[in-house]
């Protein structure tokens, strides 16, 4: 069984957007579903923690949602972290 870290995005386009995996283009799919409105990559931020570019925001409930295939790691909490404070 190929190890969690070893996951390779296969890049999807969907509803004329090109999304970097397709566990996120698998997102935009629920989010219609569920008649959420999304922007893909809206925006980067240069935080404390470094650079960090949101996979999604979600306006109806002004809140950025990141999409990952295992937990996230510190680093990726901090960085969250980091964007709620910003």
């Amino acid at each position: 069984m190929a190890e969690l870290n070893a996951y390779k995005p296969i890049r999807t386009k969907y509803n004329g957007i090109l999304f970097r995996s397709r566990l996120e283009a698998r997102w935009a799919v629920a989010f219609e579903e569920f008649q959420i409105d999304y922007v893909y990559e809206m925006e980067g931020f240069e935080l404390e923690s470094g650079p960090y570019l949101p996979d999604f925001w979600l306006p109806q409930v002004t809140m950025w949602a990141e999409i990952k295939p295992q937990m996230f790691t510190r680093d990726e909490v901090m960085k969250c972290h980091h964007l709620a404070r910003h």
